[in-house]
C-alpha cells in the first residue's frame, strides 16, 4: 500500500511539473511594422524546471488572425528556466491583425508529448501600417558584425555626422544608448540578455532600424 501511495504521489508529481509552464509577456518587432517589414512575433515564457530550450513551433495564419504554439521538452533540472520563442511572419498586407499565442511542455527529447493540463494561452493585437518610404538601413553598405551576437557588436561604414545610436529591448526599454561620431563603432553587448532587439540610429536625415540578435 504504501509502495502504491508512493507510486501514484510521484506521478501527480510529474504530471504537476509537466505543466508547469507561463508566460511572461508577449511583443512584436518591429513595433510599428509597416508593409515593407519583416515580422516577428516574440513570447517571452518560463517553466519550474530546465532545461527548456529543446522545442518545436509552429504557426498559421487565417484572414487577421496568426495563431502561434510552442512544445517545451523540458528536464528533470530544478531550476526555473526561462526561454523566448520567436515566429518570422515575414511581411504582410496592411491591416489590424490578431497574434495568439499558447505554450505546453512535456518531458523527454523532441518530440516530447505535452502535459495533460493544457498550457496557458495569451494574444496581442496590433497594425501594419502602409510603408512611409523609409528605408530600414542606414545604407547599403552599413554593416553589423557579428549578429546574432554574444559579446560585442561592430558597426562599420556609418554615414557622416553626429548620430545616436539605441538597443531597445522588446518592452520598449533602452538597454544601451550612445552618441556616434566617426564611420566604425565597436558596442559592447555583454551586460544584454539573450533575446531580439531594435537597433536604432538618428541623425539628421532621419531615424533607422535594424534588427538584433543577442544569444548566450
Amino acid at each position: 500500500m504504501r509502495t502504491l501511495l508512493l507510486i501514484t504521489f510521484s506521478f501527480i508529481l510529474f504530471i504537476s511539473k509537466g505543466n508547469a509552464q507561463f508566460i511572461n509577456y508577449l511583443s512584436i518587432y518591429p513595433p510599428n511594422p509597416t508593409t515593407n517589414d519583416s515580422i516577428y512575433l516574440i513570447a517571452s515564457c518560463y517553466f519550474q524546471s530546465g532545461t527548456c530550450d529543446d522545442k518545436t513551433l509552429n504557426y498559421s495564419i487565417i484572414n487577421e488572425t496568426i495563431d502561434c504554439n510552442a512544445l517545451h521538452c523540458i528536464g528533470m533540472l530544478t531550476y526555473i528556466c526561462y526561454n523566448e520563442d520567436t515566429f518570422s511572419i515575414g511581411k504582410l498586407s496592411a491591416g489590424n491583425y490578431l497574434y495568439r499565442y499558447s505554450v505546453n511542455a512535456g518531458f523527454g527529447p523532441n518530440p516530447c508529448t505535452p502535459g495533460i493540463v493544457p498550457g496557458p494561452f495569451d494574444s496581442l493585437g496590433f497594425t501594419v501600417n502602409l510603408a512611409s518610404g523609409l528605408t530600414d538601413n542606414l545604407n547599403q553598405e552599413l554593416i553589423v558584425y557579428p549578429n546574432p551576437c554574444t559579446d560585442f557588436i561592430e558597426l562599420k561604414n556609418l554615414i557622416e555626422g553626429t548620430q545616436t545610436l539605441s538597443i531597445i529591448d522588446m518592452k520598449g526599454k533602452i538597454c544601451y544608448i550612445k552618441e556616434l561620431i566617426g564611420n566604425n563603432l565597436l558596442v559592447s553587448t555583454n551586460d544584454l540578455s539573450p533575446g531580439l532587439y531594435l537597433l536604432r540610429i538618428q541623425s539628421n536625415s532621419g531615424t533607422y532600424h535594424s534588427k538584433l540578435f543577442h544569444k548566450m
